[in-house]
């Protein structure tokens, strides 16, 4: 389902009387998951601009890392938002904002 049919799809199920939480994250997320490649971007420059004598594999082995770390954050703020713990549209953009403000932290800390 593209976004509308989705906001149209929960709306009707919302007048039915049905939990649709999970749902409205997901479409959140719609939102939310495309800015992924920007905020892994802006989180990566620091990394290449600090290689130094560390070797190509010590990268690829970070990249891998800050990658399953994201992934396995998002999948916690997804689960937390399916059951009402966090409103959906905080827990379909706190992976976003958590890892782009650690990236520009470390953006703005590298040595120029």
């Amino acid at each position: 389902m593209n976004f509308a049919q989705l906001d149209h799809y929960i709306r009707d199920l919302q007048q039915s009387g049905f939990d649709t939480m999970r749902l409205k994250v997901e479409l959140y997320h719609k939102l939310a998951y495309p800015l992924v490649t920007i905020v892994m971007s802006v989180l990566a420059i620091p990394f290449a601009l600090s290689m130094g004598r560390r070797g190509s594999l010590t990268g690829i082995a970070t990249a891998i890392g800050i990658a399953l770390g994201y992934w396995v954050i998002a999948g916690l703020f997804d689960a937390m938002g399916s059951v009402n713990y966090l409103p959906a549209a905080l827990a379909a953009w706190s992976p976003d904002i958590l890892f782009g403000m650690v990236g520009g932290y470390l953006l703005l800390r590298t040595p120029t």
